[in-house]
């Protein structure tokens, strides 16, 4: 019965398509013959003759990942609610945050560098300043659509406002702030290894830049291919803990369409 449903899970048809354009990858650098061209088999080499190095740069690129991530979480989850609940101070910050959220992370870079040079911290500043934003953005949005009967049954229970954010306000905004948690990861993950190919140190930003300067075309499609694969998996955590957290509204959502 388990592996009946696990075999249900798995999406075969992709599975099968991706194994083509692997082996169609393959056979055109086979014949393209060609230094820009690498072939998948050479990256599968660099991956297998090299994976100390790959495995501890991506270790490092997920560890400034996961911590520019949680800083921005800590606080941006906490302000959103705020915001979104104290009308007041909603007027005041909102148009700041507007007016900085089209701001692009990446040019934050050579002002990070400029006054904290090209260690973590640094990247950790752009990560966490592109991060912050789907965070604190889906939070104030969530909280300020609650159906208003909740405020009032707060209220009447005599709930104070901490209270009322806290036990009314973050479960029920959960799904929208869930959406803005899973672009924040996204977001984190991309970011870290742009600023990882800027401010060059470690991580697999680095070991991409590190294979354009020695003109490895091969290296940077491994690269690449690390980062997709990282990426994926990422991407397939943040589902899975989605699935767990708000496994509740999922299943009220399937009995109203039912």
């Amino acid at each position: 019965m388990k592996a009946a449903m696990l075999n249900s899970r798995i999406n075969w048809p992709g599975i099968i398509f991706l194994v083509i354009l692997i082996v169609a990858w393959e056979i055109a650098a086979q014949i393209a013959n060609s230094f820009n061209f690498p072939k998948a088999s050479a990256v599968a080499v660099i991956m297998i003759e090299d994976w100390r190095n790959i495995l501890a740069a991506t270790g490092i690129t997920l560890r400034r990942a996961a911590i520019g991530f949680l800083i921005a979480l800590t606080f941006m989850l906490p302000l959103g609610i705020v915001l979104g609940r104290v009308r007041v101070l909603g007027e005041i910050i909102e148009p700041v945050l507007e007016f900085l959220r089209p701001l692009p992370p990446i040019a934050v870079v050579p002002l990070a560098m400029m006054l904290l040079g090209i260690g973590d911290v640094a990247k950790l500043v752009v990560i966490v300043f592109g991060a912050s934003f789907p965070i604190v953005i889906n939070t104030i949005d969530a909280v300020k659509a609650q159906d208003p009967m909740q405020v009032r049954l707060g209220r009447s229970l005599g709930l104070t406002t901490l209270e009322r954010m806290v036990l009314i306000d973050l479960p029920s905004a959960l799904p929208r702030i869930f959406a803005g948690i899973r672009l924040s990861i996204t977001v984190a993950v991309l970011l870290t290894v742009v600023s990882e190919i800027i401010l060059s140190t470690d991580g697999l930003g680095d070991y991409l830049r590190l294979g354009q300067s020695e003109f490895s075309m091969a290296k940077v499609m491994t690269a690449i291919v690390v980062i997709a694969i990282m990426s994926l998996l990422v991407n397939g955590a943040t589902n899975w803990a989605s699935k767990r957290v708000l496994g509740w509204h999922y299943r009220r959502s399937a009995q109203t369409k039912i």
